[in-house]
């Protein structure tokens, strides 16, 4: 585990909730499982909620580094396989993050917190994908941009649910063809 009291915390938080659920682990579940007291973690977060916030956060910057070749001057096609080859490492390196996000997406609790902040990362994605596709001369870029971030998002589920059968290394080399990469 790492040194910093909040990043154990975080980590012990990420695992639990992926593996039993966000409603079905406590804040002290949480507290045992990082080797803290239960209320040092209220130095840090206000609540579990609070702890689920500051993942997702973490999550989604992480997509957001993922996309940084479309912020540099690159061919559109050369910036494309940058961001595949991103966001596969970042999925192959980061399994309990997403599949915490697609496992608690549709829970209720936390849906209004997603809604919200999913739904700007996703206009985010998808404008800039719709951009990246305009400049490759696609005649349909938003309608592209929609089917690419539905390909990765369905890629992603299907390799966490069945890592042999999906494996990244193969369906990354098969989205660079299609692309023409």
């Amino acid at each position: 585990m790492k040194t910093n009291q909040k990043d154990q915390i975080m980590e012990a938080a990420l695992r639990l909730f992926a593996e039993k659920g966000y409603g079905n682990t406590s804040i002290a579940a949480i507290a045992r499982e990082a080797g803290v007291a239960q209320g040092l973690m209220y130095n840090y977060f206000d609540s579990k909620e609070d702890l689920l916030r500051g993942l997702l956060e973490k999550g989604f910057q992480g997509v957001q580094e993922s996309m940084s070749a479309y912020n540099e001057p690159h061919p559109p096609q050369k910036a494309i396989a940058m961001h595949i080859t991103a966001t596969f490492a970042h999925v192959a390196g980061n399994k309990d993050f997403w599949r915490l996000f697609h496992a608690i997406k549709l829970q209720d609790q936390v849906q209004a917190y997603i809604n919200t902040e999913y739904a700007e990362a996703k206009t985010f994605i998808l404008k800039t994908l719709a951009t990246n596709f305009k400049k490759l001369g696609y005649k349909s870029p938003n309608e592209e941009s929609k089917l690419f971030f539905a390909m990765i998002d369905g890629l992603v589920v299907n390799h966490l649910m069945d890592p042999k059968s999906f494996s990244l290394n193969s369906i990354k080399k098969l989205i660079l063809k299609k692309y023409h990469i």
